[in-house]
């Protein structure tokens, strides 16, 4: 029974077409476009990423992000960040360890 309203959830939320968003740390949003939910049952969905410092983008250190290409990922791993929490970059770091050329 719990398995079966799982699945319901996870098919009602993870539709083709749907972009959802959600905040990683402090100052990331994760959007993520669902691609495909065919393999939703065995935990695994198709879908294009954006990760999106907000903080370098409204002071105007970064451009917005592009989504990237697909990927099949699993569900669990869709809202995973695996930098610090208080955002940063994914590695660990700041942008101001990473200098611009030019």
């Amino acid at each position: 029974m719990l398995r079966a309203l799982q699945s319901w959830l996870r098919r009602r939320t993870l539709r083709e077409g749907k972009l959802l968003s959600r905040f990683i740390a402090r100052d990331i949003r994760r959007d993520i476009l669902v691609v495909s939910a065919a393999r939703v049952d065995e935990g695994l969905v198709t879908v294009r990423v954006r990760t999106t410092n907000v903080l370098y983008l409204a002071k105007g250190l970064t451009e917005e992000p592009q989504f990237a290409l697909e990927v099949e990922i699993p569900i669990k791993d869709l809202w995973h960040w695996s930098g610090e929490s208080w955002g940063g970059l994914p590695d660990g770091t700041s942008i101001a360890d990473h200098p611009r050329n030019g």
